[in-house]
């Protein structure tokens, strides 16, 4: 791949900007977005002010972090960045939104063995369709949910993001940390000097995390670097903190809580109280918690895994009020179904996207749409070993039917519930959480 498309350190200095916009935690109000970009130097960019602009901290030196938190109005806005005209677009609060669902995505077997990359053209068919799905301008979120590339140094991250369009980078984004995100070799007990632990993840991905709210962090320095592995050398354990991770909003009508599995449940506890009473009150028609581990082991304690933790915060006070309004989705496991359900389904595993498990080969993606009244999930299956090679049959039909939701003919319905109207939600004041 970098004989023929580049070396990512080799990337010219005037391609367009390696962009990152991700909502602003909820409990700074709906319009907050934060807009970042990383760069091979610190730019100039006196057009938009970046108040945090430095060298990454502690892993994947090479590059440089630009950020700001801003405020941003519903509807279209034009910014210019150094010098490039960006476009965003915030959806109204409560409106239907269209987002895209993968985890555990691989195309390299530079660290990890990437069972069906090739086979399944991983690399050029999931950058081309995402390509695709983001020229409709009603798609508004990517989310990768954990073990993003199986990478440990950070090019493999750079030679996907740099095949994906201006498109799909000035949407939002919300990337979970999984366990090969912390050691490639996928645990704490082989973990060596070399690795990530979440350190250049956080920093490759910003979002605007509960460490933004905290003492000695704020709105510019929204990330705690006070874990330094180097100094701690503890390779066999995780050396970062929950609360860089923990990010919770809403966008449109959907509100997500995503975590980091490799923290404990107790340093997570108060922010996922949090959350849920930002959730109270602001009254999305359903919230999905994104998590990695669809399991404990390999560096999540046994409460940390994303089903137990929809199971625990539906016995906190704060949260058990969402009832099945609260949903969730994983990977870890590399397959693609539906994953847990009672009256309706309510968990949903997404991590079949290049490597090998018990269940047949498969590709994937989920698609949310929560337009007209409903809140849908439709899974994509674009390749697997029953149904063979859907690729170019999906692609034809985003590229000429008016994107995904003109294509779900081609797709497996594995959610369709009512877009539920706030009044539904209990109207009771929530308990205080102090910090």
């Amino acid at each position: 791949i970098w004989a023929k498309e580049g070396h990512p350190h080799s990337w010219s200095a005037d391609a367009p900007l390696e962009l990152r916009v991700t909502k602003g935690l909820g409990s700074k109000g709906y319009n907050a977005v934060r807009v970042s970009v990383i760069a091979n130097q610190l730019l100039d960019a006196p057009d938009f002010n970046f108040t945090y602009k430095q060298q990454f901290k502690h892993r994947w030196t090479e590059n440089f972090l630009h950020s700001k938190l801003i405020d941003l109005a519903p509807g279209t806005s034009t910014f210019t960045i150094a010098g490039q005209k960006i476009t965003f677009d915030l959806p109204a609060e409560d409106a239907g939104i269209r987002a895209v669902f993968i985890s555990d995505p691989c195309f390299s077997s530079k660290w990890i063995g990437c069972a069906y990359g090739q086979r399944f053209q991983t690399f050029q068919h999931t950058t081309a369709m995402l390509n695709a799905v983001f020229a409709d301008p009603s798609m508004n979120m990517l989310s990768i949910l954990g073990d993003n590339f199986y990478d440990q140094t950070g090019e493999l991250s750079k030679t996907w993001w740099g095949q994906l369009s201006p498109e799909v980078k000035r949407r939002f984004q919300l990337v979970v940390n999984g366990n090969h995100d912390n050691w490639v070799c996928g645990g704490p007990g082989c973990g060596q000097q070399n690795d990530n632990f979440g350190q250049g993840q956080m920093q490759y991905y910003p979002s605007d995390p509960v460490a933004s709210t905290l003492p000695g962090q704020d709105d510019a320095n929204f990330l705690d670097f006070s874990v330094d592995p180097d100094a701690q050398k503890a390779w066999t354990t995780w050396m970062n903190k929950a609360e860089n991770f923990v990010v919770y909003h809403k966008l449109g009508n959907v509100g997500f809580l995503s975590f980091s599995g490799a923290a404990s449940f107790a340093e997570s506890k108060p922010y996922f109280q949090q959350a849920c009473q930002y959730f109270q009150k602001s009254k999305p028609a359903v919230v999905f918690l994104l998590g990695h581990w669809n399991s404990g082991g390999m560096g999540c304690e046994g409460d940390m895994d994303t089903p137990d933790v929809r199971r625990e915060l539906l016995a906190l006070h704060e949260c058990s009020f969402l009832g099945e309004k609260l949903k969730y989705m994983d990977g870890h496991k590399h397959c693609n179904y539906v994953q847990d359900k009672d009256s309706e389904p309510f968990g949903f595993m997404i991590g079949a996207n290049g490597m090998s498990d018990a269940c047949e080969p498969q590709n994937g993606f989920l698609f949310l749409d929560s337009t007209y009244g409903r809140v849908k999930l439709q899974y994509f299956e674009v390749n697997s070993q029953s149904k063979g090679d859907r690729f170019q049959q999906i692609l034809d039909c985003v590229q000429h039917s008016g994107g995904l939701a003109g294509c779900t003919s081609l797709a497996e319905t594995w959610l369709d519930v009512p877009a539920t109207p706030a009044e539904a939600f209990h109207d009771k004041e929530p308990t205080v959480v102090l910090f």
